[in-house]
């Protein structure tokens, strides 16, 4: 009991994000992201950013982007798969892509 009174005690507010960095992306976090879209497999123009940092559910992206990065964890790839709204740029309009993303950093809210 004394061990954990420890740890807890170590995590005290001052610490709390330091300790929980790994608990996943949560909405109002800020995710420092790298991504790379693919549309039938072959990158396209504009999809690709390293070290990206994105407030997730500020709706900053096409819908569905940021929504699959909740509960990512620092470290973690994730293939996420949307298709573009009919009013996007003519060449993506309609258009099913995948973005491969890597969260390198998590910023608690």
């Amino acid at each position: 009991m004394k061990k954990i009174l420890s740890v807890v005690a170590v995590c005290g507010a001052a610490f709390l994000t330091a300790c929980d960095s790994n608990a996943g992306a949560k909405n109002g976090d800020t995710v420092v992201i790298d991504f790379a879209g693919y549309l039938d497999g072959v990158a396209f123009d504009g999809g690709t950013a390293t070290n990206f940092p994105l407030v997730l559910g500020s709706g900053q992206f096409v819908p569905g982007f940021e929504e699959q990065l909740v509960g990512m964890e620092q470290g973690e790839t994730r293939d996420i798969n949307i298709t573009f709204p009919d009013n996007y740029y003519p060449e993506l309009a309609g258009k099913d892509v995948v973005f491969t993303v890597t969260v390198n950093e998590i910023v608690k809210k």
